[in-house]
């Protein structure tokens, strides 16, 4: 980059939202004015009647382009009918993509999942369940990809019967709670859609977790010749694959215990290249098989295996793991695999901290805290901590167990009822949300890890929304639902795992709320003012002391009002020193070591460099040095 000296800066104070370890961070409405999502009604979005659960991811239509908030919601029609969107914050505005994902647009669709695939990360796809009276009126797992020449939404999938492309293994019985991820198992491929939802299957009809793979054909329509759970024509141009072991009645579960309902799946590729998939999920209710009866969380990864149907067995990891090759199959004592033989081998493959109390809520995010390292599954579930509920994180730890981050202590505060989390990485940096029971409604919370590994709040209080959409006033109530959350920079080979994201409107993590009342609304905020790696190139920045003055060099990654704020060790705050506009590239400022005009004393300091926008909140950090004056 091209190296530019600045000019000296001033040296008089800032008043600009802080960000510091402990410290709260602050928020932004997106749009700046805190108006809601749901609210296009030439398209059939009526702000006046009712969102409901939304997802969000970050997105490009251009492979290499900045990535945008891509929102997906449940939204009420009238008659008893509800709607699937997709809207994209594009030039500072929501832009609605394409008309009503539902294949019947009558019906009550629900719970979409959104994630980018194709060529370049650069191809929408939609997942959601309705029923389908065409097929039984059972309820369906549907997938849709966004044409983007054509503003239009593609069902992708088998011809199940009058048209229909239906994930379903059985078409005949009820399957809910999709989650779509984008990923490719062989390194350099294009990413296809890999869609984990629940269906009930077995004598009791008990809730299993299945995994598809989209695969695409040479030409549209073709035979699906050999893909189960259908051999059918695709309707377009992929078909499905049902990836796994046949554990329960020649199908491919990936429960524990399949005399439990497992529910909720979420999915996230990892590992080298972000070639592994994993899904995490949860089972509940009493076991038919002498297993545990509370609530307990799994998760399982993809592993090569030419008998398995799509080539691919899974593997359960959990807490007790270590050194274990827990292939999801038919061995065992049970005949279901070396986690359901005993209720100590459940207990060793469970990511609970008490195996013995309810966990449930499980949602993963690939992630590394080392720029350029190897992505792990971060996994975030609401437990029973005796009484209430609480938030815990825990990560991948040698390829082959988890373990609890924090300390194991809950991100969520003590005695604090929190339920429904949700994880995502912003570079770096792991953010996490979750809803707290409050009188007869709940709110919703955003926090994240700095670079001391502190757990910080970015919404104390809870989320609120004012008419600058600052996130001032009173917290919200929110509908009983997750709060998404996603960013410009998650972790995949395009952004190289986080540390190569294209700077743009948007630079941080985003996430969408559902209010409730009446009318229900959607709103969607971004989380400002973290270690942001997207706005300073590495988070880092350099300052060499000289006996009169120091050196603040960084590289910017576009051009910013930049500052730097003075602590001393403890976090004791001497003060702030504004640095100006400066230019995208190598910046090189000569600071005289005075803070609001007077020279910094002997000793060691703090010192953090950070970007502000026009209203002077601070839109992200670098990562903290410290300098020594003599």
């Amino acid at each position: 980059m091209d190296t530019r000296i600045a000019r000296r800066a001033a040296l008089a104070g800032l008043a600009a939202t802080l960000l510091a370890a402990g410290t709260a961070g602050a928020v932004v409405g997106l749009p700046s004015d805190g108006s809601q999502v749901n609210n296009d009604p030439a398209a059939g979005i009526d702000p006046n009647q009712n969102a409901g659960a939304s997802d969000i991811v970050g997105g490009s239509l251009a492979a290499g382009g900045t990535r945008v908030p891509w929102a997906t919601f449940e939204q009420a029609a009238g008659n008893g009918a509800q709607r699937i969107f997709v809207r994209a914050f594009k030039g500072g505005k929501w832009v609605t993509q394409g008309p009503s994902l539902n294949i019947d647009p009558n019906v009550e669709a629900e719970a979409p999942s959104i994630d980018f695939a194709g060529a370049g990360r650069t191809v929408p796809w939609d997942a959601w369940y309705e029923p389908n009276q065409a097929l039984g009126g059972a309820k369906q797992i549907f997938a849709s990809r966004f044409n983007a020449a054509a503003n239009t939404w593609q069902p992708e999938g088998q011809d199940r019967g009058s048209g229909v492309p239906s994930l379903n293994i059985h078409t005949d019985k009820e399957a809910e709670n999709p989650s779509v991820a984008g990923g490719a198992a062989v390194a350099g491929n294009d990413p296809v859609p890999w869609v984990a939802w629940q269906e009930q299957d077995g004598s009791g009809n008990q809730d299993q977790i299945f995994v598809s793979k989209g695969v695409k054909q040479a030409a549209p329509n073709a035979q699906c010749a050999g893909f189960k759970p259908s051999d059918a024509k695709s309707v377009s141009n992929f078909c499905w694959q049902q990836v796994g072991l046949d554990r329960l009645d020649g199908d491919p579960t990936l429960n524990i215990d399949p005399t439990r309902n497992g529910v909720e799946p979420d999915a996230a590729f990892t590992g080298a290249n972000d070639t592994v998939d994993w899904t995490v999920w949860y089972e509940k209710d009493k076991s038919g098989l002498g297993l545990h009866d509370n609530e307990q969380v799994f998760a399982a990864r993809i592993v090569a295996d030419p008998k398995a149907d799509g080539g691919f067995s899974w593997r359960a990891v959990g807490n007790g793991t270590a050194g274990q090759n827990n292939i999801l199959d038919t061995s065992g004592a049970n005949s279901l695999g070396n986690c359901s033989a005993s209720q100590a081998a459940e207990e060793a493959c469970s990511l609970n901290k008490n195996p013995l109390v309810d966990a449930e809520d499980p949602r993963v995010a690939a992630g590394t805290l080392t720029p350029g390292g190897t992505t792990v599954p971060w996994v975030t579930w609401s437990e029973d901590v005796g009484g209430h509920h609480a938030i815990f994180v825990s990560r991948l730890v040698n390829g082959d167990h988890f373990e609890l981050f924090n300390g194991g202590n809950p991100v969520s505060p003590p005695n604090a009822d929190a339920s429904q989390p949700d994880i995502t990485f912003f570079g770096n940096t792991p953010y996490v949300t979750w809803t707290e029971a409050h009188g007869d409604g709940a709110r919703g919370f955003v926090g994240h890890f700095d670079t001391t590994g502190a757990f910080v709040s970015d919404t104390p209080g809870g989320i609120r929304l004012d008419a600058s959409g600052r996130g001032r006033g009173g917290p919200l109530s929110l509908i009983d639902a997750r709060v998404p959350i996603s960013s410009s920079c998650t972790a995949d080979p395009f952004s190289k795992d986080g540390s190569a994201c294209t700077p743009g409107d948007v630079n941080s993590p985003f996430y969408t709320f559902t209010t409730a009342g009446s009318p229900q609304r959607l709103f969607a905020q971004a989380a400002i003012g973290g270690p942001n790696c997207v706005l300073f190139y590495g988070c880092k920045v350099q300052i060499p002391v000289h006996p009169r003055y120091a050196e603040i060099l960084a590289n910017l990654r576009k051009k910013l009002t930049i500052g730097i704020l003075v602590e001393k060790p403890n976090g004791q705050r001497v003060g702030r020193v504004p640095l100006g506009l400066h230019a995208k590239g190598r910046t090189h400022i000569r600071w005289d070591l005075k803070v609001g005009g007077k020279r910094l004393k002997k000793g060691r300091y703090k010192v953090t460099l950070r970007a502000l926008d026009s209203h002077k909140n601070v839109l992200g950090l670098t990562k903290p040095v410290t300098i020594t004056v003599k």
